[in-house]
């Protein structure tokens, strides 16, 4: 279970090391080896299943340190390992990010600015140069009208974004698909409206842009308009996309031009009254600490449960915990979560001072769960027994859900939600099988683990940044953000972590072994 635990935190490093090659806007780096074909399905797998196992592992351990050490020990060790790290590392990474958000903006316009002056620019780069003549060039020269970017944002999508009327015609004049959709499945006219594009939806509109076309998600222009603008400030900032006040009065009248007969409230999914709490969940306050926090909340929720169940002496039956009873409920109750937080195959993501609570239910379900399972050997000593078949049974879940989320919300989510049981039981068996020994080596690197995710991430971001024009492999470069960043932190782990005051927070006190004297007997 400790190795599973370290083995979830080790993926993280590996997500997160991937994701500059994978041209996502929001994340501060951006390589010019962008691979998005190949990074996004591995993206898709490991989200899947990496933190649902990792929730399950963190309620296992919970009810163990209940049992043996009481209600009041749980919780003044948990407030040690989780929630000083929690107040100590968002103290310095919230400012380290900051920095690195606007050091990485400044790199990707830099590199914008030479593509676009490079003569074998493509339109993409056109839209973002500011000069319509440069994409009547492009156009003519045979550049594609609907050429994409790597995060799969079409170049009309993108015209509607910084809302250029006069590019979104010359787009459309060359052949652009009108109807053309984005990554999420949306059109441009959804992205204009979205964003208050007042003058690029009004070309839209012009060109005959169909006002009831859906996304992915069933969304159609007139729920994108419901959206709170504070959520939508949120989501342009993570997006480095800006979006200002002017932009909530554009939506409003393109809300009334549109929707008159249909008086489309704008804004009214979200409520003007509760703007600020959907800001403080998504606005990025503890990126990537965000678990630590969503721990503490359960936490809470799980004294009272405990004590209650103690005083009760209720006891789950064994065909609830054990395979494949348990997912007779399990995958239900995680399919139905999982379409609370459509269009991502695995859990949606926020990382702001108020909880999700679809999230939070759904990571809940897991935890809780773990905590279940605890002292019943059912799911300790034999599930996942012939491993290789469960993880074989997950790949075709993978390779097809990872898609389907984004076309059948229904469908999509129970795919996911079966795919990360699948991974879960499967996990349990090999981790069982190979690493049920009580190696010295796993256990040291299955507690560096917790040092390694929480120091990782900005200095992972600073390679990125650095290394992000280099002309060379692809598998070169993942070698030195992942495997570069890990090692570094891993001798300042040994040297300065592990035997200190800093690694007892983290994962107890450790004591270095001294050798054995030359003329010492077995």
């Amino acid at each position: 279970m400790d190795g599973l635990r370290g083995g979830a935190m080790l993926l993280g490093l590996v997500l997160h090391g991937v994701l500059s090659f994978a041209g996502i806007p929001a994340w501060a780096a951006e390589d010019v080896r962008t691979a998005p074909e190949v990074i996004f399905p591995f993206v898709d797998w490991v989200h899947g299943f990496r933190m649902p196992l990792f929730f399950l592992v963190s309620g296992f351990f919970t009810a163990m340190m209940w049992r043996k050490r009481g209600m009041g020990g749980l919780v003044r060790q948990r407030l040690l390992r989780i929630g000083v790290p929690l107040v100590v590392g968002t103290m310095l990474v919230y400012p380290a990010m900051a920095v690195l958000g606007i050091w990485g903006q400044q790199v990707k316009e830099e590199r914008k600015e030479l593509r676009v002056a490079e003569k074998s620019g493509g339109v993409w780069e056109a839209v973002l140069s500011g000069r319509v003549e440069l994409l009547e060039e492009r156009l003519e020269a045979g550049g594609d009208p609907n050429e994409r970017d790597a995060g799969g944002t079409p170049a009309l999508h993108l015209a509607a974004i910084i809302d250029d009327g006069e590019k979104v015609r010359r787009l459309l004049e060359n052949g652009a698909e009108l109807e053309g959709r984005d990554a999420n499945g949306g059109t441009a006219l959804m992205s204009a409206f979205f964003f208050g594009r007042e003058e690029a939806a009004l070309a839209l509109l012009e060109e005959g842009a169909d006002v009831e076309a859906v996304n992915s998600k069933g969304e159609s222009v007139r729920d994108v308009l419901q959206v709170d603008f504070e959520v939508v400030k949120a989501i342009g900032g993570a997006l480095q996309i800006e979006v200002r006040e002017e932009h909530r009065e554009a939506r409003e009248k393109l809300a009334t031009r549109v929707f008159d007969d249909a008086k489309v409230e704008v804004e009214s999914k979200s409520g003007s009254g509760n703007w600020w709490y959907w800001k403080g969940v998504f606005v990025p306050v503890f990126h990537h600490l965000w678990f630590l926090y969503d721990l503490l909340w359960l936490l809470v929720v799980f004294v009272p449960l405990a004590w209650l169940a103690g005083r009760v002496k209720w006891r789950v039956p064994a065909l609830l915990i054990s395979v494949p009873g348990c997912l007779l409920w399990l995958v239900p109750l995680t399919w139905w979560s999982q379409m609370t937080m459509p269009g991502s195959f695995g859990p949606g993501t926020s990382t702001g001072i108020f909880p999700w609570p679809a999230k939070l239910a759904y990571y809940g379900i897991f935890f809780f769960f773990g905590a279940l399972c605890f002292g019943r050997g059912a799911w300790e000593e034999k599930v996942g027994r012939i491993w290789w078949a469960w993880l074989l049974a997950s790949v075709p879940l993978w390779w097809f859900g990872k898609d389907l989320v984004k076309t059948d919300v229904m469908t999509g989510a129970f795919v996911a939600a079966v795919f990360a049981w699948v991974m879960i039981v499967g996990l349990m068996g090999l981790f069982r099988r190979f690493l049920n020994e009580g190696r010295s080596q796993i256990r040291y690197l299955s507690d560096s683990a917790y040092w390694l995710y929480l120091a990782h991430m900005p200095l992972m971001i600073v390679v990125q940044i650095l290394i992000s024009g280099w002309e060379i492999p692809l598998l070169v470069k993942l070698v030195i953000v992942i495997g570069g960043v890990t090692a570094f932190l891993l001798v300042i782990y040994d040297k300065a972590i592990r035997y200190t005051g800093v690694g007892a927070v983290l994962n107890g006190r450790k004591y270095r072994t001294p050798p054995l004297p030359e003329d010492a007997t077995s």
